[in-house]
């Protein structure tokens, strides 16, 4: 997953993304347009990178998720994690409603993509990718992420859906 996504920090303690934007008082709309360019073109150059990290505790279901957001200027992507632990033997149904009620809302996303952990017995995983098949989920791999063909992952197994 690291050599895919790019950016694993939090962008706000960089300060302002207008920093390398000649500032004058006040400053000609023009520049500030400019700037955003450069900055939106810069992203698109290096590719998706995680915009956001979250940690989602479903309740009702007993199951706990960790998620991330990846983009790449032009559209983002919502990665949530469906490891041992927190996955395994839950209720999922009402946490993968609000998954991707929450990804096509709010965080705007394209796609919704799970990541099933390969340790999970395969009785397990293979109930969990027939409920996620159900919801409309296929197989995937991290293709459209990386620009590369047949990219998969030894610790993850990547089903995705378009929102």
């Amino acid at each position: 997953m690291k050599t895919v996504f790019r950016g694993e920090r939090n962008l706000s303690m960089y300060g302002s993304g207008l920093s390398g934007a000649y500032m004058q008082t006040p400053p000609p709309e023009d520049r500030i347009a400019d700037a955003l360019q450069r900055q939106t073109a810069d992203l698109a150059a290096r590719g998706f990178e995680i915009d956001a990290w979250m940690e989602v505790w479903d309740y009702a279901g007993g199951a706990s998720f960790r998620a991330f957001v990846a983009d790449d200027g032009k559209e983002k992507s919502l990665f949530v994690f469906f490891d041992v632990e927190g996955a395994m033997g839950r209720d999922l149904k009402k946490a993968l409603m609000a998954l991707i009620e929450l990804a096509d809302g709010p965080l705007d996303c394209a796609h919704l993509v799970t990541c099933i952990d390969r340790r999970m017995p395969a009785d397990e995983a293979l109930a969990l990718s027939k409920s996620l098949q159900w919801v409309g989920f296929e197989m995937t791999t991290l293709d459209h992420w990386a620009g590369d063909l047949d990219v998969t992952s030894k610790k993850w197994v990547f089903m995705g859906m378009e929102l």
